[in-house]
C-alpha cells in the first residue's frame, strides 16, 4: 500500500472525511448564528421602521392640525377687529347723542 507522511491511504480518507464533517457543522453553526442574529436585527430594524412611520403620521396630524388652528385664529382675529370697528362707531354714535341731549339740557336750562 501507499503511506503519505506515515499514513495509508485509507487513515488520509478517513481523516479527510473528519475534517470535512467538523467544517460542515462549523459552517452550519455559523449560518444559524448568523441567520439568528439578522432575524432579531431585521425585526428591531422593522420594528424602527414602523415606529417612524407612526411617528411620521403623528407630525402631519399635528401640522394639519395647527394650520386649522392657525387659520381659526386668523378668523377670530379678523371678526375680533371687526367688533372693536363697531365698537368704535357706536361709542362715537354715544357720544354724539350724549352731546345731543346734554346741549339741548343745557340749551333748554337757559331759555
Amino acid at each position: 500500500m501507499h503511506h503519505v507522511l506515515g499514513y495509508s491511504l485509507d487513515e488520509w480518507m478517513a481523516i479527510l472525511t473528519i475534517i470535512s464533517i467538523v467544517g460542515g457543522v462549523l459552517i452550519w453553526l455559523l449560518n444559524v448564528a448568523i441567520k439568528n442574529g439578522t432575524e432579531k436585527l431585521s425585526n428591531s430594524v422593522k420594528r424602527l421602521i414602523n415606529q417612524i412611520d407612526n411617528l411620521s403620521h403623528t407630525i402631519n396630524s399635528i401640522e394639519t392640525t395647527a394650520s386649522r388652528t392657525a387659520e381659526r385664529v386668523d378668523k377670530l382675529e379678523d371678526r375680533f377687529e371687526e367688533h372693536i370697528g363697531e365698537a368704535k362707531v357706536r361709542n362715537q354714535k354715544i357720544k354724539s347723542l350724549e352731546h345731543e341731549v346734554f346741549d339741548d339740557k343745557r340749551r333748554n336750562e337757559d331759555e
